[in-house]
């Protein structure tokens, strides 16, 4: 399957999705599954206000992660409006005791990146390590970091 998110970064921090799965807390960027007939562009647009409840324009594929046997393509992202937190995803709506686990919007400062479990994992360290997330981002708009995670 492929999947499609966004790298939303801000002067509030890295949009991300809190997830707490059989007693594990860990993040993960905003996106979800390309649907039939939709481009992963068009995929990361829907899956970030689902999940996040903002309107975004991407433009440049920044990152794609090859994950077990799937390609999972990141996008450069801009708010456009919304309300970060206002998702309507189904998913949004388990509890943390649920199979599916819970899931809740949240801002991450790219200084936190380096101890928190945020997924994936490639492009949380990239950032971490970076003096500019920013410059970092922009540098991948023109050479998108490709990477294999297991």
């Amino acid at each position: 399957m492929i999947r499609a998110g966004v790298v939303l970064l801000t002067a509030t921090g890295l949009a991300a999705i809190e997830r707490i799965r059989d007693g594990i807390t860990y993040y993960t960027l905003p996106g979800g599954g390309v649907e039939d007939g939709e481009t992963p562009q068009e995929a990361a647009i829907r899956e970030t206000h689902e999940e996040l409840g903002l309107i975004v324009r991407v433009d440049a594929l920044v990152a794609a992660v090859n994950f077990r046997g799937s390609t999972q393509y990141y996008y450069r992202a801009e708010v456009l409006g919304g309300e970060f937190g206002a998702g309507t995803g189904e998913e949004l709506a388990s509890p943390a005791d649920s199979k599916a686990g819970s899931y809740k919007a949240v801002w991450i400062e790219p200084r936190q990146l380096a101890v928190l479990d945020v997924r994936p994992v490639s492009i949380a360290k990239a950032l971490a390590t970076a003096p500019d997330c920013n410059r970092l981002i922009n540098d991948w708009s023109s050479t998108p970091l490709v990477v294999d995670e297991v």
